[in-house]
C-alpha cells in the first residue's frame, strides 16, 4: 500500500518542480544577454521647437511690427532617432490678405515631416485715447494710453506717436480705445473767421506788421487766407498764434 502511494505522488512532485522553475526560464529568456546595451530613445520634438522654428521662418514674410503667430493645433511633436538633424521649415505659404500660413515642419537628413498651419501676422503699438474728448478740448498726455493692433489694420492716415496727438483737438468725436485717424484732428481754434488778425513779416534784418481780416477759421500751424484791410489784397498765411499769421514773401504786406 505505501507502496503505491508513492508511484502515485511521483508524476505530482515532476510537475510541481516544473511548474516552479518555469518562471525563472522566462525571465532567463527575456533579459539581455551579458554586455548588450539597452536601446537608444528617440529624440523629441514638442511645441516650443516647432514654434521657434516657424518664427523664424515666418518673420521673413511678416515684416511689419512684432511677430504674432496662433497654431491651429497645439498638439504637435516630432520623434526622431538620435543622431537626426534638426528642424527645417518647409513649403511655406502665406496669405497677407487672410493673415494664413501652411507649411511642413521636417526633420533634415531624414523623412520625418509635420504640416501645420495657422495664423500669423505683425502687431504694432499705437497710441489711442483713454477718455472721450469732444471738439474744443486739446488732447493731453494723460489722455493717451497705447495698445497694440495688428499693423494690417493700420494705415500712413493712422496716427503713431502721441507727439501726433497732445496739442490737437478733435474736428468730430473720436472713439476711445481706437486708432485715431490724423484727419479727424486739428490744431485748436486760434482765429475765428471774420476776426481782425496781426498780419507778420520777418526777415533777419526787419520785421512788419499790418492789420488784416481772416476768411476762414484756423488753429496753430495751418493756412488760412486773410484780406490785408490796407491794400484790400488777399494773401495766404500760417496761423502764428492767437490772432497773429505769418507771411513768407516779402513785398506781402505792403501791398
Amino acid at each position: 500500500m505505501i507502496r503505491h502511494l508513492a508511484t502515485r505522488r511521483l508524476p505530482a512532485l515532476i510537475l510541481g518542480a516544473a511548474l516552479l522553475t518555469a518562471p525563472v526560464a522566462a525571465m532567463a529568456a527575456t533579459a539581455p544577454a551579458a554586455g548588450a546595451t539597452a536601446p537608444v530613445p528617440d529624440v523629441v520634438y514638442g511645441m516650443p521647437h516647432v514654434e521657434a522654428v516657424l518664427s523664424d521662418a515666418l518673420s521673413r514674410v511678416v515684416t511689419v511690427g512684432r511677430l504674432q503667430m496662433e497654431l491651429d493645433s497645439r498638439a504637435v511633436e516630432l520623434r526622431a532617432p538620435q543622431g537626426a538633424g534638426g528642424l527645417a521649415v518647409e513649403n511655406l505659404y502665406y496669405s497677407p490678405v487672410q493673415g494664413r500660413f501652411a507649411a511642413e515642419i521636417v526633420v533634415t537628413g531624414s523623412q520625418i515631416r509635420l504640416p501645420v498651419s495657422g495664423r500669423a501676422f505683425g502687431v504694432v503699438q499705437i497710441p489711442v485715447l483713454s477718455r472721450r474728448v469732444i471738439p474744443g478740448d486739446v488732447i493731453g498726455p494723460g489722455d493717451i494710453d497705447w495698445q497694440d493692433v495688428r499693423a494690417d489694420q493700420t494705415t500712413s492716415d493712422t496716427a503713431a506717436t502721441d507727439a501726433q496727438l497732445i496739442g490737437m483737438t478733435p474736428r468730430r468725436g473720436v472713439s476711445t480705445n481706437q486708432p485715431v485717424r490724423l484727419r479727424d484732428l486739428q490744431s485748436p481754434r486760434m482765429i475765428d473767421k471774420g476776426s481782425l488778425v496781426t498780419i507778420t513779416l520777418s526777415t533777419p534784418s526787419m520785421t512788419l506788421t499790418t492789420q488784416g481780416k481772416a476768411l476762414q477759421d484756423g488753429g496753430k500751424g495751418e493756412v488760412i487766407r486773410v484780406v490785408n484791410t490796407q491794400s484790400n489784397r488777399i494773401v495766404e498765411a500760417t496761423v502764428a498764434g492767437p490772432n497773429v499769421v505769418a507771411v513768407a514773401k516779402p513785398g506781402t504786406i505792403a501791398q
